[in-house]
């Protein structure tokens, strides 16, 4: 089993500003959770169980495998992308470009999406590498020959 908190300390470590400074722990854990849950399905096929149960033991929420820092930088980065998305569609970012004659915003979100797409792209080189090789070495494709 891996705790979510693994996940989320490697996402946090992805972000330069802490959006979360002040909100309450239970909060913020909730809040986490939802951006864990938008980037689960986004990890095509993951070796490991990504179903979620609750732990005997501590009563939290966790995953069901055992993820390596493979899995775990993998949902990482899909919660970055989950989480820069949110950012680029909050209301602040998008009302001035509905109700202002003067679109400097519009700069802002284009840079916002760029970001998006350049941590998409991150996250697909990542998911790429770990599924042509298992433990950090190459599959051997002569076992395929007969």
């Amino acid at each position: 089993m891996t705790n979510f908190q693994v996940v989320y300390d490697a996402f946090l470590g992805k972000l330069l500003e802490d959006e979360w400074a002040l909100w309450d722990e239970e909060d913020m854990k909730e809040d986490w959770k939802n951006i864990l849950k938008g980037a689960i399905p986004q990890f095509k096929f993951p070796r490991v169980s990504l179903d979620i149960e609750i732990d005997p033991e501590s009563e939290e929420e966790v995953f069901s495998g055992d993820l390596d820092n493979e899995e775990v930088q993998i949902l990482a980065t899909y919660m970055k992308c989950e989480w820069l998305n949110r950012t680029i569609l909050t209301w602040e970012n998008v009302k001035p470009l509905y109700e202002e004659r003067d679109f400097s915003q519009a700069n802002l979100i284009d840079k916002f999406r760029s970001m998006l797409e350049a941590e998409k792209k991150n996250a697909e080189k990542l998911e790429a590498k770990y599924y042509r090789s298992i433990k950090r070495r190459p599959f051997d494709y002569t076992k395929l020959a007969t």
